[in-house]
């Protein structure tokens, strides 16, 4: 693995756990194994490895979102695709999920203008789908269509962001980290596909 990933993923892991003021590119560096110098020479400064983390997540999206709505034109199929394509992103790596959480809270301006910039266009097509499902009783009729999109983004990443500590409130006796995490998982696709799906 190359410097430029390695410090990429390095400044992800550290912004997601101690917010973005909270590191400096010593300590990117240092968790790297570079000297400042070299992180430096692949990113000019902090607020650059920032952007070059965040576009690294938002490029995903740009690529599949496009993909999976293309490929599953069944109205509940689709949204499962996307729904569950969104759990597994986030839940193969917390730290995205993290990383997200925190910059909602510190800077929403920025992820405003990201999410606009990146994923705008596919979020109001898949409103459309919505609208489209509502006027033929798949959907309930009351389902706010772009209220919804945003509400099941921000509930994916603040489920995954806590899932290694919240779950553990209501763990029964002999539960495995796994199985509470498996199982919050798919009641979380539960939530958003009966809150969408007239029966």
């Amino acid at each position: 693995m190359d410097n430029v990933v390695q410090i990429r993923m390095a400044a992800t892991k550290l912004f997601a756990s101690h917010g973005y003021a909270g590191v400096s590119l010593q300590d990117i560096a240092d968790e790297v194994g570079v000297a400042k110098q070299t992180l430096l020479y692949h990113y000019p400064s902090k607020e650059a490895l920032r952007r070059a983390v965040l576009e690294h997540v938002f490029e995903h999206w740009r690529g599949r979102l496009p993909q999976i709505l293309q490929a599953v034109t069944s109205g509940k199929r689709r949204f499962t695709a996307l729904t569950e394509e969104l759990i597994r992103f986030f839940a193969t790596d917390r730290d995205r999920a993290r990383l997200l959480a925190r910059e909602i809270l510190d800077d929403p301006k920025n992820v405003q203008r990201l999410l606009s910039e990146n994923l705008r266009p596919w979020l109001l097509l898949t409103a459309e789908y919505i609208r489209e499902g509502q006027k033929v009783g798949l959907i309930h009729a009351d389902v706010d269509p772009e209220a919804y999109v945003l509400h099941v983004i921000v509930l994916v990443i603040s489920t995954v962001a806590s899932l290694s500590s919240l779950p553990a409130i209501l763990e029964p006796p002999g539960a495995t980290r796994a199985d509470l995490e498996e199982r919050h998982l798919e009641e979380l696709v539960r939530l958003t596909r009966t809150a969408l799906f007239a029966r």
